[in-house]
């Protein structure tokens, strides 16, 4: 049922062969798949005696089973579901009426219905930078180091299994190679967005941090220890002036790309604020939520909210689960 819900995630329509000695274990799945989008239809396979016992007999005779065994498990057998009857039916025949009954059950459901309405967000935070040793950096030209270019190719299998339909990274340059690197050949053009940037002060590119030190007095060790919340430095922008451009890009995501998967490559600051809008919280200054270089949250956005499903989560993680919470 887990691989199948990956399947689902990747937008396939799985099919699960197998034998359930438990019929509210179906109704218990029905229930999860519908809350995470998806649609469950049960067939149950139904045989007659006469037709069973023929069946074991063309089968190989170290692989009969007893007719005792048979008719006790016929006993107990339920139908569950849609009961589809397959007396003297080939295996393809079987196959083609359970392809008929998928699509004469298949519906839209109201989770689905939501879900074509919200944006699937998978949120990559970019590898580690290169940081200079003694100046301030210039976002534009920060590239990433050894370890950061490792943690973005990286996540490249956790990015495939994502499968996302529109790519957008921050244009500062230690995000858009963490793009390059995590998404060659998955066949989306990556979109530099301007409002996906981290909150820098420009007018300290360049300077030594004994200059910054000087300059800023109290307020430097936040600013060169990657917490500036509380520090403003005109004409730079404001605090409350990122967040809410940052936001702002988020809230037009449901109108431009409703029921796809967005891929977003961008810094601590932006995910700190969509944060704040999923927990109804204000994080201003809080740096006691972990999220690494290089690993992902998900959140679902939608008109009217936006719901946290997980956070801080590395790419093998994502991979064996999209939606692990694991916050």
């Amino acid at each position: 049922m887990d691989l199948a819900l990956s399947y689902c995630d990747s937008g396939f329509l799985p099919i699960i062969d197998g034998v359930f000695d438990n019929v509210e274990f179906l109704a218990s799945q029905k229930l999860r798949f519908e809350r995470r989008g998806f649609q469950l239809i049960t067939v149950s396979l139904a045989a007659e005696m006469e037709d069973l016992l023929h069946r074991n007999m063309l089968r190989d005779p170290l692989q009969r089973m007893e007719e005792s065994r048979i008719r006790q498990l016929h006993m107990g057998f339920q139908i569950a579901g849609v009961s589809l009857a397959i007396r003297d039916k080939l295996p393809e025949e079987v196959c083609d009426d359970l392809l008929d009954i998928i699509e004469l059950e298949r519906s839209v459901s109201p989770a689905q219905q939501r879900n074509d309405e919200q944006v699937d967000l998978l949120f990559l935070r970019h590898g580690a930078p290169d940081y200079p040793l003694e100046v301030y950096p210039d976002p534009f030209k920060l590239c990433l180091s050894l370890e950061g270019r490792s943690e973005a190719l990286a996540a490249k299998m956790a990015v495939r299994r994502f499968a996302p339909d529109v790519i957008l990274s921050s244009d500062f340059a230690r995000a858009l190679e963490t793009a390059q690197l995590a998404c060659s050949g998955i066949g989306v053009e990556i979109e530099p967005v301007e409002a996906l940037r981290e909150r820098v002060f420009f007018q300290l590119v360049g300077k030594s941090f004994d200059d910054v030190r000087r300059e800023l007095g109290d307020g430097a060790t936040g600013v060169l220890s990657g917490n500036s919340d509380l520090v403003e430095l005109a004409p730079d922008e404001p605090y409350e002036a990122a967040r809410d451009r940052v936001l702002s890009f988020f809230d037009t995501l449901p109108e431009r790309h409703p029921g796809k998967r967005v891929l977003v490559i961008s810094h601590g600051g932006p995910h700190s604020w969509l944060l704040e809008r999923a927990l109804g919280t204000d994080l201003k200054g809080v740096r006691r939520l972990r999220w690494d270089t290089g690993c992902f949250s998900r959140f679902t956005l939608s008109a009217e909210e936006t719901k946290l499903e997980a956070m801080n989560i590395g790419p093998s993680s994502v991979v064996s689960g999209l939606r692990l919470g694991a916050v």
